[in-house]
């Protein structure tokens, strides 16, 4: 099974190739939220470059919070020619509580596509989102957007802690 980077006997351990081997780590360092708007807008911070022809394994530990309406909904963008499997496990649209969540949303999904989940009833909640991330040609940026499912008045948040992490595997 080759993995990455692959190491083979005399070659001279670097930094740059021991750094290879580690996955990028975001850490949001600060709550952000939008209010009466679904139209989608990048994260400050919950971004990474990655590079040309390679695959990588995406982790995303989300803390969220939004209003009973509003929900929250999501997408990645890439570099062009990208393909990204990926699927949420997190709340439905429909809990309104982020206690004994009895219905969940573990749907799969590609790059653009949308996922909608809920939860919390501005208390905060989690969604824990997975994936596999193949570049084509183009270096680039994954990059997390989001919105309020529904505008409401109440705040929809992403919060500080959630944790973005890619590790090259290819």
């Amino acid at each position: 099974m080759a993995k990455y980077p692959e190491l083979f006997a005399g070659m001279k351990v670097t930094a740059d190739l021991l750094s290879a081997g580690q996955p990028d780590i975001v850490t949001k360092q600060i709550t952000e939220s939008v209010t009466s708007s679904t139209t989608f807008q990048n994260d400050d911070e919950l971004f990474v470059s990655v590079e040309a022809n390679a695959k990588y394994r995406v982790q995303l530990f989300l803390l969220h919070s939004s209003p009973t309406a509003g929900d929250i909904k999501l997408q990645f963008t890439a570099p062009a020619g990208a393909s990204f499997n990926w699927g949420v496990h997190g709340a439905e649209t429909a809990v309104t509580t982020s206690n004994a969540v009895p219905e969940t949303v573990m749907a799969s999904r590609n790059i653009g596509e949308i996922a909608n989940f809920g939860g919390g009833a501005s208390t905060g909640t989690t969604a824990f989102i997975e994936g596999t991330l193949t570049t084509a040609g183009t270096a680039g940026t994954l990059q997390l957007q989001w919105a309020q499912r529904v505008s409401d008045a109440s705040a929809t948040q992403v919060r500080a802690g959630t944790i973005l992490s890619v590790k090259r595997i290819a």
